[in-house]
């Protein structure tokens, strides 16, 4: 997580120990593949943050494996989509299919919601168990599966049931272990989804072709719960502890424009955030008519890509505000989508995808210290209901876009202006909405400085 500017450092601090935040893909956390974050009360006051140690850096190595077995599967779909096109449900529209990676996009986030207070109420290892059990059996039950309806149930609501259970109270043990290495910590488990990213399209595009989806798609299961195994051995040693539940809800923020354009900001940059990650391969494989193969890369190189994305705001988190990192990527992020109408070669799409990967990484990662701002957040005890409602609505962008993005696309002849053309204005409606936030926190930033220095003066 990155941490904002001024005397706020200190009280973000120690409000994290309170309140946890939890970073996706994105997304970290953020989402993506790019990861989506929230905040959780899991510490009593007697705790004391290791910041290290053996026990502190499993945690770190458990948040790896659940980045590689939420985001790193989620950001996968690419390469299920060109298969499902073109084999398991070619019968099926791009937009219907379409359907199914966003549903387990969109409960990644959105059950994380819920799985805040969960947490806070001390179901740590229920939740670790039943979220990894759900994701293993969702992907078996997928490699099982032979019709859409079948696909949608065990691949998009399963595993995202199960992914989205899991996600949270990991990240929130990490943050509660940590304190001034807590971003590298947080950094290093969000790259489990770029890792994730990385290697599980290759194997499904190299396994498919010898053994079949269903024998496949098993391969990637069992992998899962090799994962998941050393998962639910590591978080399973700590015992949660009933605490107070944080509200869902505060209603005071729908009477503030600067967190309603930041909530309406992210819900348009994630309108636009999985249409290029869901038909990457598709739209290498039939528009520009390459090989399965090299298709099925461009997925790959991507996720790839968001390493650098995901690390370069906890690094850059106490020089440059968080909302300029995300005004930057949202700005860049919108050139790409509009430029990506001009690629017509196998050499720029490549540049393409690696620099989509580093907008992609960013966007997951950055949201979450902009919302701690006191400008969108003026108490300490809200950052997490803040987090969780702005979340919200970005869960609710990344559900639909790819469907309707489908629905302009025709893949069967390679024409993809459309919705290439419907990404890029929705992503500059995003960048668009983020001024308004921007502007007033600048303001804020620059009174209290002022104010600080006619106090030393």
């Amino acid at each position: 997580m990155q941490q904002f500017h001024g005397d706020r450092l200190g009280e973000a601090e120690s409000a994290i120990t309170e309140t946890q935040t939890s970073v996706d893909e994105k997304s970290t956390g953020l989402s993506g593949t790019g990861d989506h974050p929230r905040s959780l009360s899991v510490t009593s006051q007697a705790f004391i943050p290791p910041n290290g140690g053996l026990e502190a850096w499993l945690l770190v190595l458990a948040g790896f494996l659940v980045f590689s077995n939420t985001w790193g599967i989620t950001s996968t779909f690419g390469a299920f989509q060109a298969f499902y096109l073109r084999d398991l449900l070619s019968n099926e529209s791009a937009s219907a299919i379409s359907w199914i990676g966003s549903v387990q996009a969109f409960l990644v986030v959105f059950i994380g919601i819920f799985a805040g207070p969960l947490f806070d109420m001390g179901y740590l290892r229920v939740m670790i168990l039943t979220g990894c059990f759900l994701t293993v059996f969702g992907m078996m039950m997928t490699s099982l599966s032979t019709s859409f309806y079948q696909v949608f149930l065990a691949q998009g609501i399963c595993v995202g049931l199960g992914e989205g259970i899991t996600y949270i109270p990991c990240l929130a043990l990490i943050s509660t272990y940590f304190t001034t290495k807590r971003p590298i910590a947080i950094g290093i488990a969000a790259v489990g989804s770029s890792v994730g990213g990385v290697i599980f399209p290759i194997m499904f595009r190299k396994l498919q072709p010898q053994i079949g989806f269903g024998w496949t798609v098993r391969v990637l299961a069992f992998i899962a719960l090799g994962c998941a195994i050393l998962i639910c051995i590591i978080l399973g040693r700590h015992k949660g502890e009933a605490r107070k539940a944080r509200s869902l809800l505060d209603t005071s923020a729908l009477r503030e424009p600067a967190f309603i354009f930041w909530a309406l900001s992210l819900f348009f940059l994630f309108f636009a955030y999985y249409i290029p990650l869901f038909f990457i391969v598709s739209y290498s494989r039939w528009a520009l008519g390459t090989t399965e193969d090299f298709a099925f890369y461009m997925l790959a190189i991507t996720n790839g890509g968001s390493i650098l994305g995901r690390t370069v705001p906890y690094l850059l988190g106490q020089r440059v505000k968080p909302i300029y990192t995300l005004m930057f990527s949202s700005i860049f992020g919108t050139i790409l989508l509009f430029s990506w109408t001009a690629i017509h070669s196998s050499a720029a799409f490549i540049v393409w995808c690696v620099l989509w990967g580093f907008v992609a990484g960013v966007l997951v990662t950055a949201p979450t210290s902009t919302t701690a701002h006191p400008v969108l957040s003026p108490s300490m005890n809200v950052v997490g209901t803040r987090l969780g409602m702005s979340w919200m609505g970005s869960s609710i962008g990344s559900m639909i876009g790819a469907p309707i993005a489908g629905a302009l696309a025709n893949v069967a002849t390679g024409d993809f202006l459309h919705a290439q053309i419907f990404a890029g204005v929705i992503m500059l409606v995003g960048a668009a909405c983020l001024t308004w936030p921007l502007i007033a926190i600048e303001r804020y930033d620059r009174a209290k400085l002022r104010v600080q220095s006619s106090c030393t003066s």
